[in-house]
C-alpha cells in the first residue's frame, strides 16, 4: 500500500461508458495544447472510464518529470481517447493528462476539485505528498499562475521563464483515438493497452472487472469513506444514501484517528493503519466478512473469478451491514465491542499495519463467537495481550515464512488458538512458548535470534530509524496504557466505555468514584452474566 504516490483521481470525474448519444463539444483533436486543457471546449468533456484504476501511481518526481517535459517541449507519449456521446474518454494517458490538470488547478490531491471530490475527506497522507509534489513543482518549474501572469509581461519575464512560455504556447500531446463506436469493444481496447508497457496490476484489474460486484462497490464505499466516484451512482436514492453513510461509517472505525508523522508516538492509532491506498486490504475484508469465496489479493495472478453484479444495491448494503458487524466486534463503543488494541494486535514493534494480522484475527474473535468461548476469551485476555506483545516477533515470522494473505492466515489463526488454549488449561506463557519447541509447525518461533546489537564501533556512526524509534516507545508505553477495570488489558481510545462498580440499580452512584474504564464487551456482556476475572 504505497503511501508517497499522489492522488490526482480527482481531475479527470469518471463516467459510465453506457453514456448518451449527445454529439461530442469537441472534434477528434490530433493535438492537445494547454489551451485545450485549460479552455472550456475541452478539458470539461473530458472522462475517464468507470473501469480505470485510480489515478494515484505516480510519485512527486513523476509528477514533476511530466510537467518539465511539457514545458521544456521534451517528447511526451501520446495519449489514446475514445469519443462517445459528449464525452471524451482517456483509455491510456489518465495519469499524464491529470498531471498537467493538477498543474494548471494546482490541485495535488489537496484543494478545490479534490475536497470537492472526495467530501471534504482528505486523508494526513494524501494533504502530505500534495504540499510535498506542488513544492517541487514550484521549484523546479514554477506554479501554473506564474506563467499565466507572465504572459502579460513576457518581455520583463526572466529568461528561462521566457523559453518555456514560449514552447508552452506552441507545445502539446500527441491524440490517437480508438475508431470503434461500441463501448464493449473500447473497453476492451482499454485492458489491451494497459496491459503493455505499463500493466495493470493483478488485484486492481481484477477490482476494475468486477467493478459492479458487492464486493467491488462495497470495497470502494468504505475506501473512500463513501466519497469519490460514486460507483453506487445507478441504484436508487435510499440506496444510495446509504451505502454512503455505512462507508463513511466504517471508514472512520477502521482510521480514525488517522496516523500523522513517523515515528509514532501514540498508542492512539487507527485500527487498520494508513487509510491511504488500502484498496486491496479493505476488499479482502469485504469477502472474508460475507463469506465470498475467492483468492485474496496478495495473489498475483490475474484471476478471472466471477464476481456477479449487483444491479440495485441490495446485495452491496448486505456486504456493508456483515463488515460492519466485524467492524464493531474488533473495535467502536458498540455494547458488543471487544475493543482490541491495535498495537497489540495489528501493528509489529516498528509500527507497520499488518492486513494478514488483522484479517486472521478477526476470524479468530467470529469463531469464538460462533463457539460462546468470548467469556472464556476474556477470563484470560490479559495474558493473551502480554503473551502477543513480550513475543511480538512471533506474528512477522510467521508471514514472513509463509508469506502475506491466505498462505500464513489459517497459520496466524492456530497459532492464537494455541496460546489460548494453552492459558485455558492454566499454562503460562513461558510453558506454553516452550511446548512451541516440540511442534513442528511452529517450532522455529523458539529458535534464539540474537539481539540485533551494533558492533561498539558503528553505534555513533547511524542514526536511529523511525521504526526503532516507534519500537522505543511502544516499549515505554503500553505498559503503562489504560487498561480494562473487568479484564485488565489495554483499552483503545475508540472503545472506551465507563462502568459503574456498583451498579446504578444497586444504589451506585454517578460520581468519579464510582466509574471506571471498561471495554463494551467487558462492561455490557460479560459482567451482566456475573462472571469475573481471577488474577493469577
Amino acid at each position: 500500500m504505497a503511501v508517497n504516490v499522489v492522488n490526482l483521481d480527482a481531475l479527470i470525474p469518471r463516467e459510465d461508458f453506457a453514456v448518451d448519444a449527445e454529439p461530442p463539444h469537441v472534434t477528434a483533436l490530433e493535438k492537445i495544447s494547454i489551451v485545450h486543457l485549460e479552455g472550456p471546449f475541452f478539458g470539461p468533456d473530458l472522462r475517464k472510464p468507470d473501469f480505470q484504476r485510480e489515478t494515484t501511481q505516480w510519485t512527486p518526481q513523476k509528477v514533476v518529470d511530466l510537467v518539465k517535459a511539457f514545458v521544456d517541449a521534451d517528447l511526451i507519449p501520446a495519449v489514446i481517447l475514445w469519443k462517445a456521446g459528449r464525452y471524451v474518454f482517456v483509455i491510456d494517458g489518465a495519469h499524464r493528462l491529470s498531471a498537467l490538470l493538477a498543474w494548471i488547478h494546482d490541485d495535488y490531491g489537496d484543494r478545490k476539485r479534490s475536497l470537492d471530490f472526495f467530501g471534504g475527506i482528505i486523508t494526513e497522507d494524501q494533504r502530505r505528498v500534495a504540499a510535498k509534489t506542488r513544492a517541487l513543482v514550484n521549484k523546479v518549474v514554477g506554479s501554473y499562475q506564474e506563467y499565466v501572469a507572465a504572459r502579460s509581461n513576457a518581455a520583463g519575464a526572466p529568461e528561462h521563464l521566457q523559453k518555456r512560455l514560449s514552447n508552452l504556447s506552441i507545445n502539446s500531446v500527441i491524440a490517437q483515438w480508438v475508431p470503434t463506436t461500441d463501448a464493449r469493444s473500447a473497453e476492451d481496447s482499454f485492458f489491451k493497452i494497459n496491459q503493455a508497457a505499463t500493466p495493470i496490476d493483478p488485484t486492481e484489474r481484477r477490482i476494475l472487472k468486477a467493478r459492479r460486484s458487492a464486493s467491488a462497490v462495497a470495497a470502494r464505499a468504505i475506501t473512500h469513506g463513501g466519497t469519490g466516484h460514486k460507483y453506487w451512482l445507478s441504484f436508487d436514492r435510499e440506496t444510495k444514501e446509504a451505502i454512503e453513510v455505512a462507508g463513511s461509517t466504517i471508514y472512520r472505525a477502521l482510521y480514525d484517528p488517522p496516523i500523522s508523522g513517523s515515528p509514532l508516538t501514540t498508542l492512539d492509532v487507527p485500527v487498520a493503519g494508513r487509510g491511504y491506498n488500502a484498496l486491496p486490504f479493505v476488499f479482502d475484508f469485504v469477502n472474508q466478512a460475507n463469506s465470498v469465496d475467492v483468492e485474496d489479493t496478495t495473489n498475483k495472478k490475474v484471476l478471472r473469478e466471477v464476481l456477479p453484479d449487483d444491479p440495485d444495491g441490495s446485495s452491496t448494503l448486505e456486504y456493508l451491514r456483515q463488515v460492519r458487524r466485524r467492524v464493531e466486534r474488533i473495535t467502536t463503543d458498540a455494547p458488543g465491542s471487544l475493543g482490541l488494541h491495535p498495537v497489540v494486535y495489528f501493528y509489529t514493534r516498528s509500527g507497520t499495519f499488518q492486513p494478514t494480522a488483522f484479517l486472521a484475527v478477526s476470524r479468530l474473535m467470529e469463531g469464538l463467537a460462533a463457539r460462546d468461548k468470548l467469556g472464556d476469551f476474556i477470563e484470560v485476555r490479559r495474558e493473551f495481550e502480554d503473551f502477543l506483545v513480550l513475543r511480538k516477533e512471533a506474528m512477522s515470522l510467521l508471514i514472513h515464512k509463509l508469506g502475506s494473505g491466505d498462505r500464513s492466515l489459517p497459520w496466524l489463526e492456530r497459532y492464537y488458538l494455541r496460546i489460548l488454549e494453552g492459558l485455558w488449561s492454566g499454562l503460562t506463557g513461558d510453558e506454553i512458548q516452550a511446548g512451541l519447541a516440540d511442534d513442528a509447525d511452529f517450532a522455529f518461533l523458539t529458535v534464539p535470534r540474537p539481539a540485533g546489537v551494533r558492533p561498539e564501533s558503528t553505534k555513533t556512526k547511524h542514526p536511529f530509524s523511525s521504526g526503532t524509534k516507534t519500537a522505543a516507545f511502544f516499549a515505554s508505553a503500553l505498559p503503562n496504557g489504560t487498561r480494562c477495570a473487568i479484564c485488565g488489558a489495554l483499552v483503545h481510545k475508540n472503545s472506551v466505555h465507563f462502568d459503574h462498580r456498583q451498579r446504578v440499580s444497586e444504589g451506585g452512584a454517578g460520581d468519579a468514584s464510582n466509574a471506571q474504564v471498561a471495554h463494551p464487551y467487558c462492561d455490557s456482556t460479560f459482567k451482566e452474566q456475573g462472571r469475573s476475572v481471577v488474577r493469577r
